[in-house]
């Protein structure tokens, strides 16, 4: 797996997203503490969330049309130092600075990554051969989780050190290291069918060519089996997912009844597991269909989670969250895959972008439903309703897809 980054353009575009991820979580950890300790409010460090996925709901699908229409390598280039001259804003807020700035940022960067991340799964696929198409997703999970392990901490550290300024100096120097890195990529050309435009379509106006691919887009998804059983299976990973996110906390806090640095050990273990996760599946997961890596491992997740929530002990909650930390990185990197595989070139961007938003969209009603509903029926009940959807995720896949393994057959054909 690891002989894949000796590949000069899956190499850089590698490093290129481990730094940016890196300076990513620097700002991601220090930002909502600093809007705490600036205000006092809950509700305000709220809104950081809010103003961070809000912008994903509504510009995916739109931004995926633009990507497949736009040279994928200058949009990851161009969107990196526009990232960091908008984070420089951020150089206004210490010291009394208006606080509302802080919003706005966060609102502009995540309209910038709408762009940059289905810019990025378009692209990587043109960068390596179908065969290591697995092992090329696992190191990219890689790189998110070395990311956020450097990133966290350092965020933290500067922040409490040295003050918010640091940590925006860093962070606009992650997204220019990343965009110089970028820019040697040699991209193979388009396939020639993106630029075969028949002479009333060139005819159109530029809005009405816009909504021909915008709603193309959506054709081919609601058309491909392959694909909407993808969004089917993601909509539930992540709206269960994200279901946990709200209760983790209480917990840890009322269930095991242990504070805040079980909390942190058992993040840290998941994060590690993820690393050795990355790993294995990069050197044995493509001996496996997307399908097994997908279905199996969602499906063991789930009853695995709800075994940990229901039990309370520690130890059984460090182990299993060992193992459901390795099987994340499978289950993220069938889905990637799978679709990867399965869409056209000149309809990737779209198909990403929808599920983006998807993914922007079910975590904010994931978050909601699982915080308002434990209030309620309790923190373990919504526990286990998260680890049913989980586990649902992994049946829907291993039924819908089999004996038809999408993944391994010829892609689809773009719908006229």
């Amino acid at each position: 797996m690891l002989a894949l980054l000796r590949r000069r353009d899956f190499g850089l575009l590698w490093l290129g997203g481990f730094v940016s991820v890196a300076g990513d979580w620097v700002l991601n950890v220090a930002l909502p503490f600093f809007v705490f300790e600036r205000t006092g409010s809950t509700v305000a460090t709220a809104g950081m969330i809010v103003a961070e996925l809000v912008p994903g709901v509504v510009l995916g699908t739109v931004a995926g049309v633009f990507v497949d229409r736009w040279n994928r390598k200058r949009v990851l280039v161009l969107g990196n130092l526009l990232a960091a001259a908008t984070v420089a804003l951020l150089l206004l807020v210490p010291g009394g600075g208006w606080l509302g700035l802080v919003y706005v940022v966060a609102v502009a960067q995540a309209s910038v990554a709408a762009f940059m991340i289905p810019a990025e799964s378009a692209l990587l696929p043109s960068l390596v051969d179908d065969r290591d198409l697995v092992a090329a997703n696992a190191l990219n999970a890689l790189n998110n989780r070395l990311g956020r392990l450097i990133g966290v901490p350092l965020g933290g550290a500067l922040l409490g050190f040295i003050g918010l300024s640091a940590v925006v100096v860093v962070d606009c120097a992650s997204f220019v290291l990343a965009a110089l890195l970028i820019v040697p990529i040699v991209a193979p050309a388009r396939p020639a069918a993106q630029k075969d435009e028949s002479a009333a379509e060139a005819a159109r106006s530029a809005l009405g060519l816009f909504v021909s691919d915008w709603v193309g887009g959506l054709r081919i998804i609601r058309r491909e089996r392959t694909i909407a059983v993808i969004f089917v299976v993601f909509g539930l990973m992540t709206f269960g997912g994200t279901m946990l996110d709200p209760l983790y906390v209480a917990w840890v806090r009322e269930t095991l009844d242990r504070g805040p640095e079980v909390y942190s050990w058992l993040l840290t273990t998941h994060a590690l597991a993820g690393i050795a996760g990355t790993l294995i599946v990069g050197r044995f997961g493509a001996r496996l269909t997307p399908r097994v890596l997908m279905g199996w491992t969602s499906l063991f997740a789930g009853v695995a989670n709800a075994v940990k929530f229901n039990v309370p002990s520690l130890s059984v909650a460090l182990a299993i969250t060992v193992t459901v930390g390795i099987t994340s990185v499978a289950s993220a990197v069938g889905v990637e895959t799978l679709a990867q595989r399965g869409v056209p070139d000149h309809y990737r961007g779209r198909v990403f972008g929808a599920l983006g938003a998807s993914g922007a969209l079910l975590s904010l009603l994931g978050a909601l439903v699982g915080g308002t509903l434990a209030a309620i029926v309790g923190i373990v009940p919504m526990l286990d309703v998260s680890c049913a959807l989980i586990a649902l995720s992994g049946i829907v896949v291993l039924r819908t897809l089999r004996g038809h393994e999408a993944a391994d057959r010829p892609r689809v054909t773009a719908p006229a």
